[in-house]
């Protein structure tokens, strides 16, 4: 069962092998039917990998759910340019430009999530004898865990947040293909289902994927298949993922539970000084040792070009003002926060009070730090420890801070100043990864730091919630 959104003929972009980097033209625009493609391990892969293609799309996280649409939800920058995203940093969702985008995050979204749901329905029918070592566990596993995934923030962007109401209407928790509409899930229900798959997800990575049982891979085991583990949904990312569920939840036990997991597995370290405080081509710029699960984004560089830099190459539409940089970034660790120091630059960028963030840049950087999209990264976790313990917050913020070159000590002692630290924090570190509004929704909050100071300013809470697509309230009768 899948939404009106999504109802299209069936289809999977077919890439020939497991990289990102080469596909396969048997058919019109790479597509094969279904029933041709699940007739061996091989085909099972491709069509999982046609999956982790669609998510790069610009509509997805090669821009909207990323440093496009989710973080000017967040109010992150001072300029957004006019036209569509100028009506969505206002609030005015009803604008056909700005409804646009919103429709095309939930089809493709729900699209994603229809060939996951295909896939899951073959491969319970599949003989797990077609398969080598762990590849039918790691698979269905990562179905999974990208199926809740995507729902959950199809959830944070169109449904009201837990605290608001877990018994509101949300969106449709979908789990079969089938022309079938289906109905629309509570909020409780939706985050609860996301929490069931990434369960499951997490149970069949536990015991198979070589991250979490450290088995060493070689391009002699079917061919490297099970390497390079960031780049998928592994055990790790469910990890990190069902802190965050939780976190949404308000359930802080669990949620801090999983958050440590992934900090005590050990397998992901906090990037060096070094690393940042060299050229430019060879800057760390998305921290990848930090990377929990990231996305290979091959065409990240055309995402970018006239957002983050134009073809002036400092000239972006997404631009922060010096003196919100001065309250992003306090006096304090103004001048020794790697995160400001190497990380911002006004170069061409229409008057020496703006400023773009480096962050996503690609242009002359060396192959190795290019075409990464980071999902979720370790300083996150820390984040997570601290919103569910807010009043014993000090150590967790200090250890994100002080990993990007300060010497602070958290003073604040109140639970709203700790709560504003906490805020504040999510602003320096997830700047291009669309993790600072969907903190604002967690906890409902009033007011959103914006504007070119970077001040807090009163929000409409009302502007928390994406409208649905015409479509869905019209034909699946979810006005």
């Amino acid at each position: 069962m899948w939404p009106l959104a999504a109802a299209a003929l069936f289809t999977f972009s077919l890439p020939l092998f497991t990289s990102c980097d080469d596909y396969l033209d048997v058919k019109p625009k790479s597509q094969v039917e279904s029933t041709e493609l699940f007739q061996s391990e091989a085909g099972f892969k491709d069509a999982l990998n046609g999956v982790y293609i669609k998510l790069t799309s610009s509509s997805l996280y090669g821009k909207e759910m990323k440093y496009g649409t989710v973080d000017i939800l967040g109010h992150l920058y001072y300029t957004v340019g006019s036209g569509s995203y100028s009506y969505i940093n206002s609030g005015s969702y009803s604008n056909s430009s700005a409804s646009g985008i919103g429709n095309a995050i939930w089809s493709n979204a729900y699209n994603a999530i229809a060939s996951l749901n295909v896939l899951l329905a073959q491969l319970d029918d599949a003989s797990q004898k077609m398969f080598s070592t762990d590849n039918y566990n790691v698979i269905k596993g990562e179905a999974l865990g990208l199926r809740a995934f995507l729902h959950f923030d199809l959830l944070r962007l169109f449904g009201p947040s837990y605290l608001v109401g877990p018994d509101e209407p949300a969106i449709p928790y979908v789990t079969d293909y089938t022309y079938i509409v289906t109905p629309t899930s509570t909020v409780g229900q939706a985050l609860d289902q996301v929490i069931a798959d990434l369960e499951q997800a997490a149970a069949l990575l536990k015991s198979s994927d070589p991250i979490a049982t450290n088995r060493v891979i070689t391009t002699d085991d079917d061919g490297g298949y099970l390497s390079d583990r960031v780049y998928h949904f592994n055990y790790y990312a469910a990890v990190a993922a069902l802190a965050e569920a939780h976190l949404w939840k308000n359930d802080y036990s669990n949620a801090a539970r999983y958050a440590r997991e992934v900090i005590d597995s050990g397998k992901f370290s906090w990037t060096p000084v070094e690393n940042i405080a060299t050229t430019e081509a060879d800057r760390d710029r998305t921290y990848i040792n930090e990377q929990i699960f990231a996305l290979q984004m091959d065409e990240l560089d055309d995402y970018v070009l006239g957002s983050i830099y134009g073809t002036v190459r400092y000239n972006a539409t997404f631009k922060f003002y010096s003196s919100g940089l001065n309250n992003i970034f306090p006096a304090a660790t103004n001048a020794t926060d790697w995160r400001r120091t190497y990380f911002f630059s006004n170069e061409n960028c229409g008057g020496s009070y703006y400023y773009t963030n480096t962050k996503l840049w690609q242009e002359g950087m060396t192959d190795d730090m290019v075409k990464r999209m980071p999902m979720f990264r370790l300083p996150e976790m820390y984040l997570i420890l601290a919103e569910c313990d807010v009043m014993n917050a000090a150590p967790y913020l200090e250890e994100v801070s002080n990993h990007r070159g300060n010497n602070i000590h958290v003073t604040a002692a109140t639970e709203s100043a700790l709560n504003d630290a906490i805020t504040m924090e999510y602003a320096r570190e997830f700047i291009h990864e669309g993790k600072l509004f969907f903190r604002y929704k967690r906890i409902n909050a009033a007011q959103m730091y914006g504007g070119y100071g970077f001040t807090k300013q009163n929000y409409n809470t009302a502007n928390y919630v994406l409208p649905l697509p015409n479509e869905e309230k019209q034909f699946g009768n979810r006005e």
